[in-house]
């Protein structure tokens, strides 16, 4: 049985792959890249929901009802800029620099440049960046994103916007919660334990760490059936210790060199 896993663009779980496939040999990824930026997220909940897929990799927010998210990672947001263009001289750009670079070239008599967005579509991204490099305007964007739409006559710096702008986002692995429910646990076992799996590729967890542990009850059970390292040593270092009290108490205490034993008087 495959795992099916969604992403949005930009998004890069190459890492993670190459790990489930070292881990999982034998349940090898269905793999479901997005291509339309603005749209990914709510492409990725259309697939979950007719159940095309399994787990998702993509940018907050969902929903909270109906849907279980792991926030994984924050991407910072770049400027996307002609390559020409003054404010590329900058290691980072603000707002402000922008605002103050637009009124000159207005009171210059010149357009100043428009923010752009990134139009629905598989093309989206392309299209948005070949208007940058006509000078139409800029973008801000997430790092991967504008890498993802690299080329040689744009340029991006770091981009400070204003404080609450939402220009900074959030990637989460998020899967449907009814995933969780006894009626699917029950019918579909198998389905939670890849994605659990999953769920412990993407946050690091190594082979031999516990897995399924949702609940304090769960944790508990998977302790009894499996213990820790740890637990191991203590028990090896308590059984030591008393095979060497039991072993000081079995011995005879030599006598003192030079020293004989007082006879008896009679």
């Amino acid at each position: 049985m495959p795992l099916r896993v969604a992403f949005a663009p930009g998004v890069t779980p190459s890492k993670w792959f190459g790990v489930w496939n070292e881990r999982m040999p034998e349940s090898p990824l269905g793999i479901l890249p997005l291509e339309s930026y603005p749209t990914a997220t709510a492409d990725a909940l259309a697939l979950l929901d007719t159940d095309a897929a399994d787990v998702a990799l993509v940018r907050l927010p969902v929903p909270a009802d109906g849907y279980r998210a792991i926030p994984l990672y924050t991407e910072l947001p770049v400027v996307v800029l002609p390559k020409e263009h003054e404010l590329g001289l900058l290691e980072q750009v603000t707002a402000a620099d922008i605002a103050e670079i637009a009124e000159q070239e207005v009171a210059a008599g010149r357009p100043a440049l428009q923010r752009l967005e990134i139009a629905a579509g598989p093309t989206g991204g392309a299209d948005a960046t070949e208007l940058v490099a006509a000078g139409v305007g800029y973008l801000v964007v997430p790092k991967s994103v504008a890498r993802l739409h690299s080329r040689r006559d744009v340029v991006s710096r770091d981009f400070a916007g204003e404080q609450g702008s939402d220009d900074e986002v959030r990637v989460a692995l998020i899967w449907r919660a009814d995933v969780q429910s006894p009626e699917v646990l029950e019918a579909e076992p198998e389905r939670w334990r890849l994605i659990d799996e999953f769920v412990g590729v993407v946050r690091g967890r190594t082979a031999n760490s516990t897995r399924g542990a949702e609940t304090v009850e769960a944790i508990e059970a998977a302790k009894k059936l499996k213990p820790t390292a740890v637990a191991k040593a203590k028990a090896a270092e308590a059984r030591a210790a008393k095979a060497k009290s039991s072993g000081a108490r079995g011995k005879k205490k030599p006598a003192a060199p030079g020293r004989t034993r007082p006879r008896r008087s009679r």
